[in-house]
């Protein structure tokens, strides 16, 4: 596993703007808190050649590196309990589930909030209910659409492990995402002793790109040290990547995952990683992206923006505009789903008004 050079630098740069290295105690606690907001502080851990300032702040954070590794150890029961119930070729790991074990020395580097799996959307309801009568309901800790039984994801608790069941990686009217190819594709590896599934390396660098690009690329940086990791030694596939992308209507988002890697990790983008930027969309659509997408992700945005930011990521001119209306759909059929579940003494907590967009 190999680092870019510029992952801590910018870590510091994200937290204070000022030149590299941090050098006193105070700088280096603010460090060592942004790194663990971004997902990064187990890596920080283990990470040798750090400025000295660093190397002697390791010692006052050891309690929150064993949090870390406490919630990896709770988290491994989850996989081979879900497996238990639904059978392991039922699902397919993706993101951190997958990466954990795919990019990482030791999964206890890549921390996770919740588990994510794939399963086939003809199969969704089925193994929901096979889960609910072994004691494992459907959560709900939003309101209106994620109520809805036709939600692309649905949250399973196993215990404190919160594990998402995916039907698809989004609402399906974004892009044309194969994914009954995904699931031929898809290929055996061992985590935690257990025999599971995951994706081919190019569909999870597929997969990786269009995550970034539906939280807009505002994600944490361990998910594009995960995508860096993805590519590394194997830009031999960027081609079929471009290929696929094309075939799903996600140029969009390979395009931004591409441009961004090479922004932030410039040592490591080379040549083929270029050719395969060159390669997405029209000059003018990558101008364009570049410009009033990618430009200025760093600073704040407000709902409108983000909203913009959503469906400018989308290729289709015809999905852009079907997508707000197929989530008003959902979420007006989430919210009859809720007021049902509330009736039959569901306890839903209530809503916030003007708790997002901020």
């Amino acid at each position: 596993m190999n680092l870019p050079d510029e992952l801590w630098p910018l870590v510091w740069q994200r937290a204070s703007g000022t030149p590299w290295p941090p050098l006193s105690d105070d700088e280096a606690k603010l460090f060592f808190v942004t790194a663990n907001d971004h997902g990064l502080l187990p890596l920080l851990m283990v990470a040798g050649g750090l400025p000295d300032s660093l190397e002697a702040a390791k010692s006052r954070h050891r309690a929150w590196a064993a949090i870390y590794r406490k919630r990896h150890d709770l988290s491994r029961a989850a996989l081979p309990r879900l497996a238990e119930i639904v059978g392991a070729d039922a699902f397919t790991c993706y993101k951190g589930s997958d990466f954990q074990h795919r990019l990482y020395p030791d999964p206890a580097l890549r921390p996770m909030s919740d588990l994510d799996v794939l399963v086939p959307r003809e199969r969704f309801a089925e193994l929901l209910d096979r889960l609910a009568a072994h004691g494992h309901d459907r959560k709900c800790g939003a309101h209106g659409a994620p109520f809805s039984p036709d939600h692309f994801e649905a949250s399973i608790m196993f215990g404190e492990v919160h594990v998402e069941l995916h039907q698809s990686f989004a609402q399906p009217v974004r892009n044309t995402i194969d994914y009954a190819g995904l699931m031929q594709r898809r290929e055996t590896f061992v985590g935690d002793g257990l025999n599971l599934w995951r994706f081919s390396r190019a569909d999870a660098i597929l997969a990786q790109a269009f995550e970034l690009a539906k939280d807009e690329f505002a994600s944490k940086l361990i998910r594009h040290v995960d995508f860096h990791l993805l590519i590394e030694g194997h830009n031999d596939l960027l081609p079929l990547c471009v290929a696929r992308a094309k075939q799903w209507q996600i140029q969009r988002a390979l395009f931004g995952a591409l441009e961004l890697h090479r922004r932030l990790f410039p040592s490591v983008a080379g040549d083929a990683v270029v050719a395969a930027i060159d390669t997405l969309l029209t000059p003018r659509g990558r101008d364009r992206l570049r410009a009033h997408v990618l430009h200025g992700l760093d600073g704040h945005r407000n709902r409108a923006m983000q909203v913009q930011t959503k469906l400018n990521l989308i290729d289709s001119p015809w999905r852009r505009l079907a997508l707000p209306v197929v989530a008003a759909w959902q979420e007006a059929k989430g919210r009859m789903y809720e007021r049902r579940a509330r009736r039959a003494g569901m306890v839903v907590p209530p809503r916030i008004r003007g708790a997002s967009g901020g």
